[in-house]
Parts: structure tokens; C-alpha cells; sequence
């Protein structure tokens, strides 16, 4: 079992640098949990790399494909009262964004409040720290 972030979801579907590493650590896991609001987060990369031109349109065919395809291999964890009491506490001590700390906190939300030995997944150099310290298990692209 593993929760995967934003930033290591967008390499599965997205061919880019990082990509082989994550396809790799989705195959390593056989279970995969992502935040529920995590797909607006990847639909606003997927319209940033199309502006930047970084995605053409036949990629970007691709990409939304390979989404839909980890989509469907993944189980949400919703955002909850608790998640937020979390979230709210995470910039400051950790020196997380708004939408990463509430990606830590549904992983907290998901590991029943117990991050030893559990997996987490992450393009994000300063979230992986963030979720190391909590002690999770952390899982960088590379």
C-alpha cells in the first residue's frame, strides 16, 4: 500500500524525466491511495505543461488516457474535519503549500493517524521531508 502525491502521478501519465521511476514504484505497490481532490490538482498540471507547450495536443490525448488508467487503479481518501486540524498545522511547521499539506494530511488521514512503515510517494523535495519527519516511509522520484 502506498499514497501517492500530485507531483508522482503526473510522470505516470506524462512522459518527462521522472516518469520511468514512477512507473516503476506503481508497479512496486499493489495498492495505491490518493487525496480526492488530487485529479484538479492533476488536471492543472496537465493545462500548465499545454500553455508552457511542453504538452502538444496528441500528448496531452495520452496523458489524460494514462490518467484515467491510474485512476482506476487507485482508492481517494476524502478530506475530513481532521485532515484539516492537520493541514493547518503543516505550513507552519513544516513550511508546506496549501495544497501539499492537505495532500500530508489525507496520508495521515489514510494511515489511521500512523505513518510508521507506510509508504509514501512524491516528487516534491520539500513534502518528502514534511513526510519523513512525521515518519512515513518516503518514496522519491528520481
Amino acid at each position: 500500500m502506498s499514497f501517492w502525491d500530485t507531483s508522482a502521478i503526473v510522470p505516470l501519465c506524462v512522459n518527462e524525466g521522472r516518469s520511468q521511476s514512477a512507473r516503476r514504484l506503481w508497479r512496486l505497490f499493489d495498492e495505491h491511495f490518493v487525496w480526492y481532490e488530487a485529479a484538479v490538482e492533476i488536471e492543472s498540471a496537465f493545462a500548465r505543461l499545454e500553455r508552457e507547450s511542453r504538452l502538444v495536443p496528441a500528448a496531452s490525448a495520452v496523458a489524460r488516457k494514462q490518467f484515467a488508467k491510474a485512476e482506476s487503479n487507485w482508492s481517494t481518501i476524502e478530506t475530513t474535519s481532521r485532515s484539516i486540524e492537520f493541514a493547518l498545522t503543516f505550513p507552519r511547521q513544516y513550511g508546506l503549500r496549501a495544497l501539499d499539506s492537505l495532500q500530508l494530511a489525507a496520508a495521515m488521514i489514510w494511515c489511521g493517524e500512523r505513518p510508521k512503515n507506510k509508504d509514501f510517494v512524491s516528487g516534491d523535495a520539500r513534502l518528502l521531508k514534511a513526510a519523513d519527519a512525521i515518519g512515513f516511509t518516503v518514496h522519491v522520484l528520481s
